[in-house]
């Protein structure tokens, strides 16, 4: 019989799984509530939970919110305190010396292929299930979506850039469940998994029912706002522009004081969250505790001196560095303090994964990377971010590339924490760099396509799968 990776690729569907966490221990995640597939499409009441079980999965703490954590502490302006009384967390990624036996390269494999797994048991058993037509394409919808999310991630970490070589190997694509004796899929090309990737995004586009509204599932919005991501990520301006606008409909940007708010609860921005309940939290393994300056959370995350420098002293987003009423404070000689996440109100911080603010920088850098002709929107959409933070009343005077580096520093300081400049430094072919002086205790230089940049497949996913071991990422041994 075949060997199948129990934690990579399988045929079982979670339905809940217990989340908790604390300060002192290493996390451990075990599902205590499983059911074989035929049993969960059984009624529509378990199909129902099936479904939030694969929405479960995305707020396992060392999927989504590890992921942007990690992309952060590699993008230069964000650092981890070395020494920092957190276990060890993101120290490997920051100086970019994971290996295949690490354990961020398994994690995001195991739970990006979970949730895989689990959307293609709606794939293969959903058409037989006891509900209408109607219900299985909104089902579909959202389950397509979920894979197509968990594949852009997957395709990000573990493989070159789209705009740097499409011809270079991506991920295996699953699009069905994997039983004992299935056949293992070898890596695909990376155009061939975003090809996959925006099939599923537009189909769920054209079916996910216009009912759906909540902020903490797929709606068409959330959706829109994924094509603009993938659209950007693969340098299609115009699509990534169109999709931008029309995922921020309905959805205008707060105000300024809510950007000082501590990014718990969904303002009228918000597009797409993780939802996290007092009753099943990560606890101290959210951003929020990281990034949280009181040393109530892990507290071990820092701006670097030079991004911290960069924003203007009547920058509203300035007063995100506040810390018991000071202004860039320090905590040793390792970057400023954050506090633009709240740690300290509730143990279960909600995750923003995609907001209107990122809409509207997507539309600018998009319109502006088009060309002179276009420098008109991406001009207005700029200003409504600058605007918003107090640092413009009127468009940009800058042309040319001096105007695509004023939104992207501009997109820095607006979602920083958020997750994006290591994926932002990637698919725009920029080095990353890190130089001394700037509070940072780990120098790099990294040229666009260094090994280095991408993520090894891990170990256990290679043993189990001898298809996939001669496929092993340039620069990683196996």
């Amino acid at each position: 019989m075949k060997k199948i990776n129990k934690i990579g690729i399988y045929s079982s569907l979670i339905l809940l799984a217990s989340l908790s966490s604390c300060k002192k221990d290493f996390l451990e995640v075990t599902p205590t509530q499983q059911i074989n597939a035929a049993e969960a499409f059984s009624s529509p009441e378990k199909i129902a939970a099936a479904l939030t079980g694969v929405y479960d999965v995305s707020t396992n703490p060392s999927y989504k919110y590890n992921m942007i954590l990690n992309n952060d502490v590699k993008g230069g302006d964000i650092l981890v305190v070395s020494g920092a009384g957190n276990y060890g967390r993101f120290i490997n990624g920051y100086q970019f010396i994971e290996n295949p036996s690490s354990v961020e390269p398994s994690d995001y494999w195991t739970l990006g292929y979970r949730v895989i797994a689990n959307a293609n048991q709606f794939e293969a058993n959903l058409p037989t299930a006891p509900i209408t037509d109607a219900q299985k394409s909104a089902y579909f919808a959202e389950t397509r979506a979920l894979r197509a999310e968990a594949y852009f991630w997957l395709i990000q970490w573990y493989a070159k850039p789209y705009t740097l070589d499409p011809e270079a190997l991506g991920v295996p694509l699953v699009l069905a469940p994997l039983g004992p004796n299935g056949t293992l899929s070898p890596r695909a090309k990376v155009k061939e998994v975003y090809a996959q990737i925006l099939s599923d995004f537009l189909f769920a586009e054209a079916n996910i029912p216009a009912t759906k509204t909540s902020v903490y599932r797929m709606t068409k919005g959330a959706i829109q706002g994924f094509l603009a991501r993938v659209y950007l990520t693969m340098g299609d301006y115009p699509n990534a522009s169109k999709y931008a606008k029309l995922a921020r409909v309905g959805k205008p940007l707060g105000t300024g004081a809510s950007l000082l708010t501590g990014f718990i609860n969904p303002s009228s921005e918000w597009i797409y969250a993780l939802n996290s309940r007092t009753d099943d939290n990560s606890g101290f393994l959210t951003v929020n505790s990281f990034y949280d300056p009181f040393d109530i959370g892990y507290s071990s995350f820092r701006a670097a001196d030079n991004f911290f420098n960069s924003f203007a002293s009547n920058d509203i987003r300035l007063q995100q560095f506040r810390v018991n009423g000071v202004i860039g404070a320090r905590r040793g000689q390792e970057g400023f303090l954050i506090n633009k996440f709240d740690f300290n109100t509730t143990p279960a911080q909600n995750q923003v994964i995609i907001r209107s603010s990122e809409m509207y920088l997507i539309e600018a850098e998009a319109e502006a990377r088009q060309g002179v002709a276009n420098e008109a929107a991406a001009k207005t959409a700029l200003l409504a971010i600058q605007q918003r933070a107090g640092v413009a009343t009127v468009p940009s005077a800058n042309t040319g590339q001096a105007l695509i580096n004023e939104i992207m520093a501009e997109r820095g300081k607006e979602l920083y924490g958020e997750g994006f400049k290591f994926f932002d430094l990637l698919r725009t072919k920029t080095p990353v760099v890190r130089t001394a002086g700037n509070g940072h205790w780990a120098i790099v230089s990294f040229q666009p396509g260094d090994n280095k940049l991408v993520l090894p497949l891990p170990q256990t996913e290679l043993n189990a799968n001898p298809v996939l071991k001669p496929q092993q990422n340039p620069g990683y041994s196996n």
